[in-house]
């Protein structure tokens, strides 16, 4: 389908899903929140959408500190394709379990879940998408489980293959290096203690930082040391971004002020400080991390924090393939290019 087309008739499936009013606080027009426990316990909230006939189904996983909801739009544009899609909220994140130990958030384990899940659904295979920390999320079930996969598409961030301490130091010492800043310097100010409480306790503040209006003032205000924090005790108020969806900072206010869930949106962030992956890691070979069906990746030339050409490094670990594709916008992707996206998605799915 020709681009312009396709984003009109991705409008017209989103002042739809509006008129029958749930569009703004649901993510389809047809489905509800289900909900699924693992084997070892954990309970994962999830929208479902079967696919049309013998079409695929894309497993969408969010990115830090959002959930499933990210991908309303591309829902929409996707199931009104025939597509199916299945969105889960991580653990962690919206309406699954919470859980505020970091080693409940192992790669092995996190992507055993997900397998899981693939299989309550009733799926063989599906194309994997990922934004954000979703990325390293999914690049832990491409290795842990690559049966379950046709294709992969990263967002924002790349592949990450295992192996090996997750070195923020020498990420931000790269990046000084590269593009004159330290793109995960508020990694340290997520590590602290006080993290948790701080975002809380400013909680408009903490929206308006992690969803700015434009997101390449994250190069001033959350990459170099102390700029998050200093932005969040400062009460830093802007104005909302053009290119959220209605409802979605109210529903996002709302489940985050939970009990344990700021804290438990912090544990992908820790476990990585710790080490959670090691282990596991270790066993694992240059094959292992070897991705065998085709890759596509999409940069925002915007972004500061998870620049573009970093995602390139992806291709590395590609035998079947690669694609990478910049869009004029910034991190929130699936928000500010959500009809590029989505048609990225659809073009990629019938290659």
């Amino acid at each position: 389908m020709h681009l312009t087309r396709f984003i009109q008739a991705s409008a017209s499936v989103l002042l739809l899903c509006s008129a029958v009013g749930a569009a703004p606080t649901n993510s389809s027009c047809t489905n509800t929140l289900q909900y699924f426990t693992t084997r070892d316990g954990a309970r994962y909230a999830y929208h479902y959408h079967p696919p049309q006939g013998s079409n695929q189904t894309f497993l969408l996983l969010h990115g830090y500190p959002s959930w499933h909801r990210d991908w309303d739009t591309q829902v929409a544009a996707l199931t009104a394709e025939g597509f199916g899609t299945l969105a889960p909220d991580l653990l962690g994140y919206g309406s699954s379990d919470k859980p505020t130990d970091h080693q409940a958030y192992n790669g092995k384990r996190i992507a055993g879940h997900l397998n899981e899940l693939i299989d309550h659904a009733g799926l063989e295979t599906v194309i994997g998408v990922a934004h954000d920390f979703g990325a390293m999320v999914l690049s832990r079930v491409a290795v842990y489980h690559p049966d379950r996969f046709d294709k992969f598409v990263f967002l924002s961030v790349g592949y990450r293959a295992p192996g090996g301490f997750f070195d923020v130091d020498a990420l931000n010492a790269a990046g000084l290096a590269q593009i004159g800043y330290m793109p995960f310097g508020y990694w340290y100010f997520l590590w602290r203690y006080d993290a948790a409480a701080v975002l809380r306790d400013h909680l408009d503040s903490f929206w308006n930082l992690a969803w700015p209006v434009n997101t390449s003032l994250w190069s001033t205000q959350i990459s170099p040391l102390g700029a998050a924090r200093a932005w969040l005790t400062a009460d830093t108020i802007t104005p909302d971004p053009p290119y959220m969806e209605p409802g979605y900072k109210e529903e996002w206010k709302a489940w985050i002020s939970q009990p344990n869930a700021m804290e438990s949106t912090l544990q992908f962030h820790k476990g990585h400080l710790f080490g959670v992956d090691d282990g596991d890691d270790s066993l694992l070979s240059e094959e292992d991390w070897m991705i065998h069906v085709p890759v596509l990746t999409i940069g925002g030339l915007n972004d500061t924090t998870s620049r573009p050409e970093f995602m390139r490094a992806t291709e590395r670990w590609t035998a079947a393939g690669y694609r990478h594709v910049d869009l004029e916008g910034g991190h929130w992707l699936t928000h500010e290019r959500s009809s590029e996206v989505s048609a990225l998605l659809l073009e990629f799915a019938k290659e």
